[in-house]
C-alpha cells in the first residue's frame, strides 16, 4: 500500500475512535406520573431520592431531588455493571467502513480489545453482540490477509476495486455540483438584488435630489449604508462560489464525469 493510500486507510480508521457518548450509563427512575428520569442516583434516604441529571452532553450537571413517593420504580446500575457497560461504550468507537478496509495491525488492535472485554466481562448484557463484532473483525482480518478489499461491503480483488472507487467519486462530485449550481445561482440573484436596490435608492424613484426630515433621512441613509455593504459582499461571496465551482468542475471532468454542469449554470 502506498503512503497516501495508509495515510487515508488510518484516517477512516481513526476517525471512528473519536469519543463518543457512553452507553447506558444512566440510571432511571420512573414516575408515577409516567416520566422518566435518566441520571445517576447519589444519594438515598427513606424519604427521597437524589439524582444528578446533565444536559445531553454530559457537560453541565444538577441534581434533582425525588419524593420517594412519587417514585414508580427504579432501577440502578452496580458499580461492575457500570465498568462494563463503559467498556462495551469504549469498543463502539470502533466501526467497520463498508468501503474500505483496515491493516491487519489495524484489526490485531481492535480485535485484542475485544477478546480483553470478553475475557473481563463474559457476564455482561452485551456479550453477545461483542462476540458477533468480534467475529465480524477476524473475519475481515482474514480476507485483508487473504489480498482482498473491500467495497460496498463486498470483497473482491484490488483490480475489481478502483472502477466502483472511482464510480462511486464521480456520483459524490456530481452530489456537489449539483448542490454547488444552486449555490452560485443564489450568489447571482444577492447580486442581482443589491444592484436593483442600489439603482432605486439612487433613482428619481427612489430618493434621489429629495428633501427629507431628519428621521426619514436617517433611515435611507441606513439604506444606503447597507446597500454599500451588500454590493461589496456579494460580489465576493459569487466570486467564491464561482471558484468552488470550477474547482469542483475540473475535477468532475478530469475524472470522466459526462453531465454538463456549465450548461446547468448557464440555464435560466
Amino acid at each position: 500500500m502506498s503512503r497516501r493510500g495508509f495515510l487515508r486507510t488510518w484516517v477512516l480508521f481513526t476517525v471512528v475512535l473519536l469519543p463518543l457518548r457512553l452507553l447506558a450509563q444512566d440510571d432511571t427512575v420512573t414516575l408515577n406520573s409516567g416520566e422518566v428520569i435518566n441520571g445517576r442516583v447519589v444519594s438515598q434516604t427513606d424519604s427521597n431520592v437524589a439524582v444528578e441529571i446533565s444536559n445531553e452532553h454530559h457537560t453541565v450537571f444538577t441534581t434533582r431531588s425525588i419524593a420517594r413517593s412519587d417514585i414508580k420504580e427504579m432501577h440502578q446500575f452496580t458499580p461492575a455493571q457500570r465498568q462494563g457497560n463503559k467498556a462495551y461504550a469504549v469498543l463502539q468507537r470502533y466501526q467497520l467502513n463498508p468501503n474500505q478496509e483496515f491493516t491487519s495491525a489495524q484489526y490485531d488492535q481492535v480485535i485484542e480489545a475485544y477478546d480483553k472485554f470478553v475475557a473481563t466481562y463474559p457476564n455482561s448484557e452485551y456479550a453477545s453482540n461483542v462476540t458477533a463484532q468480534l467475529t465480524e473483525w477476524r473475519f475481515e482480518k482474514f480476507e485483508v490477509e487473504n489480498g482482498r478489499v473491500k467495497f460496498g461491503d463486498k470483497w473482491m480483488m484490488p483490480d475489481q476495486k478502483k472502477p466502483l472507487e472511482e464510480e462511486l467519486h464521480r456520483q459524490q462530485l456530481e452530489q456537489a455540483l449539483q448542490s454547488q449550481v444552486q449555490v452560485v445561482r443564489a450568489a447571482k440573484a444577492r447580486v442581482t438584488a443589491a444592484q436593483r436596490e442600489h439603482d432605486f435608492l439612487h433613482s428619481d424613484a427612489g430618493y434621489r435630489g429629495k428633501l427629507l426630515l431628519q428621521p426619514e433621512y436617517d433611515r435611507v441613509m441606513a439604506l444606503y449604508h447597507a446597500n454599500d455593504g451588500e454590493l461589496a459582499k456579494a460580489p465576493a461571496a459569487l466570486n467564491a462560489a464561482m471558484a468552488k465551482f470550477n474547482e469542483l468542475n475540473n475535477t468532475y471532468r478530469t475524472a470522466g464525469g459526462a453531465i454538463n454542469f456549465q450548461e446547468q449554470l448557464n440555464a435560466k
